[in-house]
């Protein structure tokens, strides 16, 4: 991971950035998709990513999300779980989060409950483009285990180091095509001791060890599409963006099952207010490991309490 370091380090001195623009020329703007682009939302430009469920945010926010989900396990196992993680940012570029998940496991032994770890992260967007709506944010980050191993703690610390890349598709000549977008992060995965990689609570049993994680979404803005592009959408799909997000693990340590994969695709719909996110998602596994069967809906909530203390007139970000 040492390749990561020094990137990070070294875009922390030179910068790339084509600054940010306001969101003029709104063909179909009502009060409320106004409040939307004026809001904390992930923007560049006109684009307003979603906040992602899998891939991680590029953007720099002050918000807390939760992340309820049930669904099957290995074992004969079924989880409830709530990631909580907050997020504060510290300049325009810059923030950092705090983070840890709460998780109820039924077996067939019986029931366990505890936080599975706590987590730290700082997170730095080196490069904005407005008019061609690009993010890339470079993000390191720790957790280590809290609770009681049987809710399903990984291993004792595991340091990672991403990349991150968002890109609008509003700057192609084609209008239908001008709502997609993409979010990516590739990232290198280093844990310190043994135990499966928490790739999620239903990830198998066996022990990746030092990884590459892959995280891909492709997402469509009726948003976009009704205030940018200027067609006419119903009222109900204004703030609707449907989504498929993806993740790979691929293992890279020689502990018998190196070059091996396996992952999980999230099919979701979002829906962005000006203070809130809300997206609904269904994921189901895939890979080598045939413990790896979880299958799960899923409730997302991010808030962006910067914007709602702002609203209420108790607190403005400079940032």
């Amino acid at each position: 991971m040492s390749w990561f370091f020094v990137f990070f380090v070294t875009q922390a001195f030179f910068v790339g950035s084509a600054g940010a623009v306001d969101s003029t020329g709104l063909k179909n703007s009502s009060g409320t998709a106004t409040g939307v682009y004026n809001s904390d939302l992930a923007r560049a430009g006109n684009r307003i990513f979603i906040e992602p469920l899998i891939v991680k945010d590029a953007d720099v926010d002050n918000q807390l999300t939760l992340s309820p989900s049930l669904g099957p396990a290995y074992g004969g196992a079924n989880v409830f779980q709530t990631p909580i993680t907050l997020e504060k940012r510290l300049t325009h570029s810059m923030s950092i989060r705090f983070e840890s998940h709460y998780e109820d496991v039924e077996t067939p032994g019986g029931a366990h409950a505890g936080f599975q770890y706590f987590g730290v992260q700082g997170k730095y967007m080196f490069y904005e483009n407005a008019p061609h709506e690009i993010m890339a944010t470079a993000i390191v980050r720790a957790t280590t285990p809290m609770g009681a191993s049987q809710a399903g703690q990984g291993n004792p610390l595991t340091l990672y180091g991403y990349l991150l890349f968002n890109k609008g598709m509003g700057d192609i000549p084609v209008s239908w095509i001008r709502p997609f977008a993409i979010q990516t992060d590739i990232a290198g995965i280093t844990p310190f001791g043994s135990g499966p990689e928490p790739l999620s609570p239903y990830v198998g049993l066996l022990d990746f060890g030092d990884s590459a994680r892959f995280d891909g979404a492709l997402e469509y803005s009726f948003l976009y599409l009704h205030d940018v592009v200027g067609w006419n959408v119903p009222n109900f799909l204004d703030h609707l963006v449907p989504a498929i997000e993806s993740r790979t693990l691929v293992n890279e340590s020689s502990n018998g099952h190196q070059g091996l994969t396996a992952g999980y695709t999230s099919y979701e719909i979002n829906y962005q207010a000006d203070w809130y996110q809300i997206g609904l998602a269904y994921q189901a596994p895939y890979g080598f490991d045939s413990s790896f069967v979880g299958k799960r809906a899923m409730l997302y909530m991010t808030f962006f309490y910067g914007w709602i203390l702002k609203k209420m007139g108790y607190h403005a970000t400079p940032f």
